[in-house]
């Protein structure tokens, strides 16, 4: 993908719900995910769990590879949490965030990563 504008946030940004740390493995998800923050109530059909995110560095998704100028790669892609599989590219929550990053080109989605400070 050249935008990636999805993936830039601030903390607690995207969660992880137990079916996505199941997919990401144990290994992925020590890596990736951000310890507990506290518990989702059990509802209806659904048990209690703990309520996670993903982690962030620079204000990304750690997942993100910004490394090859003007292309993003999603490393977890196959594994994503459900919220990024339910975000589709030109939906109106995808247009949100790239206004948000003002993200229009892919020289400005690369300028993006110099907005964030290091963490």
């Amino acid at each position: 993908m050249t935008c990636g504008a999805c993936c830039f946030g601030k903390r607690d940004y995207v969660q992880v719900f137990a079916d996505d740390a199941a997919r990401l493995g144990l290994a992925r998800t020590a890596e990736l995910v951000a310890p507990a923050i506290g518990e989702i109530p059990a509802s209806v059909g659904r048990e209690s769990e703990l309520k996670r995110f993903m982690k962030m560095t620079r204000g990304r998704c750690i997942a993100l590879n910004t490394a090859k100028p003007d292309h993003f790669l999603c490393t977890v892609y196959q594994d994503r949490p459900v919220l990024c599989r339910a975000l589709e590219p030109g939906s109106t929550a995808c247009l949100e965030a790239r206004a948000r990053m003002k993200v229009f080109s892919s020289e400005e989605s690369r300028d993006a990563l110099d907005r964030f400070p290091t963490t």
